[in-house]
């Protein structure tokens, strides 16, 4: 019997959808990170630790013999699902992003010499570039770049970079930063007739629709299992029998192996000389229950429904004064990837998170997209079979609210004179602030106070490395050496951080700052249990950087100037 694609009904089946956040339920809209997991996936997780925990393939016992069929069957179900001509095409990895690692390393890395070409793409995840480059770094090889920043991909212009004889092609099925769909099957056509192999990322191909490998035509398909609902840790990298016959061994131990000793080692047939090691037995047999569950679903209708969501998303988002997505190509799956005018995405998705809505702000490890777009990020909201109408409105109801509130806040003062200085009552509301909601208004207001630094000092000399966003700080004392440091950020969140932290040391001898523990000052407002790890690693970075001067200015002062 075939799953619906009825929203409310499929919810029931993911337990997490039943939680509240900040005292409001949960609108879980980052599936492009990773997708929940229904409880048919959590069961089968929990029945395998519960009644046959053992490892596979080796041992001579009951246990063992359920683990290695239950673990076997779920490689064979795999290989049904994508077309795959046997099981021995499956390789577990434990992502997408090693299943590249592998195929670029075993693969690629013996067949490259100096003046070789690699192909990737200008939207491609970073798994899908920093792999290849390192390879390429060290054989000296060039590689090529497909522009597609727009969505769309000029097939003649594929065409003649295949014509430069790359030794592979990597490229995308979807871009998990635009949403844009890539004509893949006619890309792989396009490759073999240039005798060029092709790898795809299906990271984001994977969970929306079905696919057959034999009928894409590629060589290599990767992917992850926490994207295709099922549990983290697990992947899997499908490539020709052929191709994988010829790779040798990437990662050597225990399981690869036929015959060793101290003379030689002979190495194990297909899949296994790829799989070093005691595998992750419980999420193939997690994932194992995703594929069953995804195989019993009418995809087609729930492809259908996703789709809806993305138009309603898009139709109500629209209406929102400053909204400008960037979706882009003639084909999009159900994520949208935004700005909003005058909003800074860290702080567009701090908002978001405060209402229930759960969105990703930033690159998307998609840096060179960003750059070709000439942004520092965005704001994705991407969606599943799961989601529902309401949530698609709550998302442009929760942008409108920020708008709203936006226009009811200070604005930074005006004129040239950089000068730190909060209004200690804010602070001390930060501190008195009864929960987070409340204390989150108050910072947002700190943000906007903070003086921004003039264009000409935010520089490469001046940024702060180690935040999330921009940050730059520029470390002084005055006349009489008393610390009179300035700094900027982009995000607002990030600028009312620094103006807690400007106002705590400015005007004190580095001395003064170094008694003061600053840390711990920090820690009593109760910020960071609140604050993404990325963030707290910046709020930590800040803190360092200003204590570090204090040092240096103590043990030898000087009075820079910017």
């Amino acid at each position: 019997m075939q799953h619906r694609a009825d929203p409310n009904r499929l919810r029931r089946d993911f337990p997490i959808l039943s939680s509240r956040v900040h005292g409001k339920p949960l609108i879980y809209l980052d599936n492009a990170a990773t997708t929940q997991k229904p409880r048919s996936v959590i069961d089968a997780i929990s029945n395998y630790y519960k009644r046959s925990n053992a490892n596979v393939h080796r041992a001579a016992h009951a246990l063992s013999a359920d683990a290695t069929l239950a673990f076997e069957q779920v490689r064979q179900e795999l290989a049904d699902w994508i077309g795959a001509a046997h099981q021995n095409e499956i390789v577990w990895t434990r992502g997408t992003t090693e299943a590249i690692n592998l195929v670029a390393y075993s693969y690629l890395k013996p067949r490259l010499k100096p003046g070789s070409r690699v192909l990737l793409m200008e939207s491609a995840h970073h798994a899908n570039i920093v792999p290849w480059q390192q390879i390429a770094r060290e054989a000296g090889a060039v590689i090529d770049v497909l522009p597609c920043a727009t969505g769309e991909i000029d097939l003649k212009l594929f065409g003649e970079l295949l014509g430069r004889g790359p030794a592979i092609a990597a490229i995308s099925h979807v871009s998990n930063a635009l949403g844009s769909i890539y004509p893949i099957k006619a890309m792989c056509r396009m490759a073999r007739e240039a005798q060029v192999p092709v790898l795809v990322d299906g990271a984001q191909g994977l969970p929306h629709t079905d696919i057959d490998v034999g009928d894409i035509g590629c060589d290599f398909y990767a992917f992850s299992g926490h994207k295709l609902f099922g549990p983290s840790g697990i992947g899997a990298l499908w490539a020709r029998e052929a191709i994988l016959e010829q790779m040798p061994p990437w990662q050597s131990g225990g399981e690869m192996i036929e015959q060793v000793s101290f003379d030689e080692t002979r190495f194990a047939g297909l899949p296994f000389r790829f799989e070093a090691g005691t595998p992750d037995i419980a999420g193939v047999i997690g994932l194992g229950a995703a594929i069953r569950y995804l195989r019993e679903s009418d995809r087609k209708a729930l492809e259908q429904h996703e789709q809806k969501l993305l138009s309603h998303a898009l139709e109500c988002c629209g209406q929102v004064k400053g909204f400008r997505s960037l979706a882009a190509g003639p084909e999009q799956a159900a994520l949208i990837s935004f700005l909003l005018e005058g909003q800074h995405p860290q702080d567009v998705g701090l908002w978001l998170d405060r209402q229930g809505i759960a969105v990703r702000a930033g690159h998307h490890c998609a840096m060179p997209l960003m750059s070709a777009l000439g942004i520092p990020g965005s704001i994705r909201a991407s969606f599943a079979f799961y989601n529902t109408l309401d949530e698609a409105e709550a998302l442009a109801s929760g942008l409108q609210q920020l708008i709203d509130q936006s226009r009811t806040q200070v604005s930074a003062p005006a004129g040239s004179e950089i000068a730190q200085n909060l209004e200690s009552s804010l602070v001390e509301q930060v501190r008195q602030a009864p929960d987070w909601n409340s204390r989150y208004s108050i910072l947002m207001q700190i943000g906007s106070q903070l003086p921004p630094l003039p264009d000409t000092w935010k520089r490469d000399e001046y940024r702060l490395h180690g935040c999330e966003t921009r940050v730059w700080m520029v470390t002084k004392v005055d006349e009489e050496a008393r610390m009179a440091c300035l700094a900027d950020a982009d995000a607002r969140i990030l600028r009312a951080l620094l103006g807690l932290l400007l106002q705590n040391i400015n005007g004190l001898t580095p001395q003064e700052v170094l008694s003061l523990d600053l840390p711990e000052r920090i820690r009593e407002l109760d910020l960071e249990r609140h604050l993404s790890p990325s963030r707290g690693n910046g709020l930590n970075a800040m803190i360092d950087a200003l204590l570090n001067f204090a040092r240096l200015q103590h043990t030898n002062p000087t009075n820079p100037q910017p």
